[in-house]
């Protein structure tokens, strides 16, 4: 039998330095258990933590899958080396509620185009802060079509009231290229935030996750990234400079130097 992956229910007595991702993957589709379906975006992009070790060490699987679902619990998985918390749904109530109970993280929301009808509505109105213009939620789904095209009737008429909100994708291929530029654009971005309020260790690591995702940008598109991430180079470069520069300086303690004879 397959080994799981641990769903992320902590005991602060036994992990008390566990600081679990602020970014938060949220996967909503009634088919999605399914081991044919997406298996690029689950199990080439995403790799699983082995609870034994406590290292990432295989593809995510349906019995990881399954059991996020059955526990209602988020998994711990990593996308190139970057952590994220991961959790899979098939009911749009529970989805919700998960997205309300997270409002403090940047969450990336994949829906079918049959679940997104009735979610994205309700998080648009409830959630404005959190899924705001230039936050896309992706929908998933065969048929794109939102007016008549021929003979084809459109099956996702509601999306045309939300397209500065959503992105919709027939492939998984192009949904994985535009979820990673996402998400290296928001890395880059919460690290000037963190740079401007002086929290220049926190926002070298976002520089450095943001790298990890042009890079893989690169090797989705076959588009150079080579100068954006030069980019990022200096500005980590620039950072620590600055880091070095608010360091105290160990003669400047007050006292002069004793003088001599």
């Amino acid at each position: 039998m397959a080994q799981t992956v641990s769903p992320v229910i902590y005991s602060p007595n036994d992990q008390p330095e566990r600081v679990l991702p602020n970014h938060f993957i949220i996967w909503l589709d009634q088919h999605i258990g399914l081991p044919e379906e997406c298996i690029m975006l689950k199990c080439t992009f995403i790799l699983a933590m082995n609870p034994t070790s406590g290292s990432y060490e295989r593809s995510l699987n349906t019995d990881d899958i399954d059991r996020s679902i059955r526990l209602d619990a988020p998994l711990l998985v990593q996308l190139d080396n970057v952590e994220f918390m991961f959790q899979v749904f098939d009911n749009v109530e529970k989805c919700f509620q998960t997205i309300e109970k997270n409002r403090d993280k940047r969450i990336f929301l994949i829906t079918s185009g049959s679940k997104g009808k009735i979610l994205i509505p309700s998080l648009v109105i409830n959630f404005p802060e959190i899924f705001k213009k230039g936050n896309w939620m992706y929908v998933f789904c065969a048929n794109m079509n939102m007016v008549p095209v021929g003979d084809i009737v459109p099956t996702n008429t509601w999306a045309i009231h939300f397209l500065d909100h959503i992105l919709m994708f027939d492939h998984q291929d192009d949904l994985l290229v535009r979820m990673v530029s996402d998400i290296a654009h928001y890395f880059t971005t919460k690290a000037n935030d963190l740079k401007n309020n002086q929290q220049y260790d926190n926002a070298c690591q976002y520089l450095t996750w943001s790298k990890q995702m042009h890079n893989r940008y690169e090797l989705l598109t076959h588009r150079s990234m080579t100068n954006k991430v030069n980019e990022i180079d200096q500005e980590i470069v620039v950072i620590k400079q600055r880091q070095r520069e608010q360091l105290p300086n160990d003669d400047e303690d007050g006292y002069g130097e004793a003088c001599g004879d």
